[in-house]
């Protein structure tokens, strides 16, 4: 074949799953294949060399009876069975890693030369023209299937798409002028001498309108025809005269768009034309509106954003313009070093990625304001100048690549998703915490909510399952919260601002009011620096009626339901962690101290966390102390165990009798974690590698799949198992600000910038937790998420 194939090897999850290259076993898996049965008295040490010893001695074989050897055979068959299939989920229990956005799928060489590219995806592949005027056509994952001579000579193809394209598939165009190929590539008209073949008018490039039944053609010399399909696009007919552009421009026509007009009505041609934009009309077919000096030199690339009712603009002044349909400025995206050379903008997304001679290809998000992805051109080992792109192409359907056309190449990049947008809010998210606490009840459930804190002090209760503003604590910016705690069933929230101010607020009501603010003492005196809410929910009924009650009264509980309420078996504590070191629990309505002890001391208190039973904290003095809790009494804290640290612990997660510490020392790049637990094996350390390269600014756990996550600046989600190893590495196209596991199926929550993001358990978990999930599910011990209440 002319185009030869490198590809990437693929994985046993996916095309987006690759394994590392030191790998885990997964021997300490405990969770039981569901499909396995016992039987009594069944050979399962029946070894492969003694099922061929007892089939090759026929006289013994014989001798069996015909229910013995079929039993024998079945346990044989059986047992290569499991063999296989606990060396599959071994293999995908192994450290893998998954990425979010444009990544590296394919490269095809054009030793020819690359003239053009058209994607046809009602046909299912593109067909790639080369410079010795053969087609080559690919399934839309680069795989070859066929190579074609070209019926007429073409120096260019495009795919026209709808109702037009069931007879005349594509549009291709050359020195002979325009034709029209069907589906399999033959040729079903050729343009008449009188079109398209006047000299110095040879077509450039085309552009179809399907919904319209036109045909841009650019030609050289600057000028724009356009055609009409006719006899249900079998031929193409000249409507009106060519359009010249206006005297004095300078360039040469780069690039077509379609979008609509500035009243937002009918569809207009968009034409690059140096450093200036033209726009025509297609219904009267005339030139409406020359845009001059949009960028300092040549744009190289323009297309319509519909998502964000913007045009956008590439050049080879290095930048990424977003206008208005009016062309007002609305945002430059500056970060390339090397001129733009092409641009694409992603489909269902607010995304735009554009390609540079810096030898990038750069995301951009419009909704972010911010670049959110970068990879390498020359990703295939080729140099800068062979991975210099001429165009982009915008995937043809969902599951098709973006492409990257080069002089002599073809690359296919492969557009994943790893997340979905779950909320916006107004600003930037520094803490996340979900409510109630991991593992949520089932039966009966209670809403999830997901508490952000902000930059600018407003803290926000979003809906988990379905992204919605429930309420907001709206404070002023030198209120932004160091720590944030919730109490769902009571609809009560605590908020530690930086100043060292404890504001307590109803969070019935939207906005929240804030009922009282417990200011701190003056200095040298010990000022509040952790905040955290122990909750001792053993009766998910009372906290539901709770939590109804507390709904309908705003946030007051009636005189009658106020003694209930205290009678049931719930209880929360409000844990406050001081400079000296120190523990404090508050009471429940005033905030006021009812139970301190020494804990930390000479050093601050840095993080705290709980489990159903225990609180877990960790200190300026390189401690993580365990605590009994008794939450019935008023000395509610008892030492149970302390741990030395080597580093600062700057995160804690506890989950049962094991402890998960993020630790970090900036000043030798120091960033890991490290698992304490109780009894036995009291410490678990992985694999230096495996450690975040930079600050750690989320860990949290699923108690019902016994896994960690952590976050870090360095873009990566890691997932660990409860022995502290590897599961997956999550590469983000973003830093995420913090992070929490949202439901006990292990749906993931994250913050970057202001968006709030939703990861699918389904795209992460391995075939044996997923099973594990849905075993889960039908024993009523994972719940979906429940909707909220009006």
């Amino acid at each position: 074949p002319v185009l030869s194939v490198w590809e990437q090897p693929l994985s046993s999850e996916g095309d987006n799953l690759l394994l590392d290259s030191d790998l885990y076993d997964a021997d300490g898996f405990d969770s039981p294949d569901p499909g396995l049965l016992s039987e009594k008295n069944e050979l399962c040490s029946l070894e492969q060399s003694q099922g061929l010893q007892l089939f090759t001695s026929t006289q013994r074989w014989q001798n069996v009876p015909l229910c013995t050897r079929a039993h024998q055979l079945w346990l044989l068959i059986r047992t290569g069975l499991h063999n296989v299939v606990e060396k599959e989920k071994r293999a995908e229990l192994r450290v893998a890693r998954l990425t979010h956005g444009l990544e590296p799928l394919r490269r095809l060489e054009v030793p020819a030369g690359l003239r053009s590219v058209a994607q046809d995806p009602v046909g299912g592949h593109f067909v790639v023209l080369d410079g010795a005027g053969c087609l080559h056509l690919h399934k839309k994952d680069g795989w070859a299937q066929e190579t074609l001579l070209a019926p007429v000579a073409l120096t260019g193809l495009v795919a026209v798409l709808g109702p037009l394209g069931a007879v005349g598939r594509f549009v291709g165009w050359g020195p002979t002028g325009l034709a029209i190929l069907r589906p399999d590539l033959s040729l079903l008209w050729l343009s008449p001498p009188e079109v398209g073949r006047v000299l110095g008018r040879e077509p450039t490039c085309c552009l179809p309108v399907p919904n319209l039944g036109l045909l841009l053609v650019a030609e050289v010399g600057g000028s724009l025809a356009l055609f009409k399909f006719r006899s249900g696009g079998r031929r193409l007919v000249l409507r009106g005269l060519p359009l010249q552009p206006p005297p004095g421009l300078a360039g040469t026509l780069k690039r077509l768009a379609l979008g609509p007009g500035s009243t937002h009505q009918d569809t207009h041609c968009f034409a690059a034309y140096g450093s200036a934009v033209l726009t025509f009309d297609l219904q009267a077919w005339n030139l409406t509106d020359v845009r001059q000096n949009l960028h300092k030199t040549t744009i190289s690339d323009l297309a319509y954003f519909e998502e964000a009712k913007a045009m956008v603009t590439s050049s080879q002044d290095s930048t990424v313009k977003v206008w208005e349909v009016n062309w007002q400025i609305r945002m430059v995206f500056v970060g390339h070093t090397g001129p733009v050379t092409a641009m694409v903008i992603l489909p269902n997304t607010t995304r735009v990625s554009s390609a540079s001679q810096d030898g990038t290809l750069r995301t951009w998000d419009l909704q972010a304001a911010a670049q959110v992805g970068e990879v390498a051109l020359c990703s295939w080992g080729q140099d800068v100048l062979s991975a210099r792109v001429s165009r982009l192409l915008a995937p043809a359907a969902r599951g098709w690549p973006v492409l990257s056309l080069c002089a002599g190449s073809v690359e296919l990049w492969r557009l994943s998703e790893l997340y979905s947008p779950l909320a916006q809010l107004p600003a930037p998210v520094l803490y996340l915490q979900v409510a109630p606490a991991l593992p949520a009840p089932v039966n009966p459930s209670l809403p999830a909510r997901l508490v952000c804190a902000c930059v600018d002090g407003s803290v926000y209760l979003v809906s988990a399952a379905t992204g919605r503003t429930v309420s907001a604590l709206l404070l002023e910016a030198e209120d932004c919260a160091v720590a944030v705690a919730y109490c769902l069933p009571r609809e009560a929230l605590w908020l530690l601002t930086r100043t060292g101010h404890l504001v307590r607020a109803n969070a019935a009501c939207c906005p929240m009011s804030v009922l009282h603010r417990v200011c701190p003492p003056p200095p040298p005196a010990p000022q509040p620096c952790c905040l955290h809410l122990y909750s001792h929910l053993t009766d998910p009924g009372s906290a539901l009626a709770c939590w109804e009650i507390v709904r309908q009264n705003k946030g007051d509980l009636r005189r009658s339901a106020m003694a209930w309420a205290w009678k049931n078996k719930n209880r929360y504590l409000p844990v406050i962690g001081h400079t000296d070191g120190a523990l404090s629990v508050l009471d429940w309505l005033s905030s006021k101290t009812v139970f301190h002890t020494e804990a930390h001391s000479p050093g601050p208190v840095t993080a705290i966390a709980s489990t159903w039973n225990s609180i877990v904290s960790s200190g300026g003095d390189l401690t993580v102390k365990m605590w009994r809790v008794f939450p019935y009494a008023e000395e509610s804290l008892s030492l149970l165990r302390t741990f030395s640290c080597c580093h600062p612990v700057v995160v804690l997660c506890a989950l049962g009798k094991r402890i998960t510490v993020g630790f970090e020392d900036p000043n030798s790049a120091t960033y890991g974690l490290v698992q304490f637990g109780l009894g036995e094996g009291r410490r678990c350390d992985h694999r230096p590698q495996d450690d975040p390269m930079d600050h750690i600014t989320g860990l949290c756990c699923c108690p019902t799949l016994k896994l960690y996550a952590c976050s870090s600046l360095d873009c990566t989600i890691r997932i660990w198992t409860s022995e502290n190893r590897l599961l997956r590495l999550l590469q983000l196209d973003g830093s995420p600000q913090a992070l929490a596991f949202s439901s006990n199926s292990g749906d993931l929550v994250l913050a970057l910038g202001s968006r709030l993001c939703l990861v699918s358990h389904r795209l992460y978990l391995p075939t044996a937790y997923l099973v594990k999930v849905c075993s889960e599910v039908r024993m009523g011990k994972v719940g979906l998420l429940r909707e909220d209440r009006p």
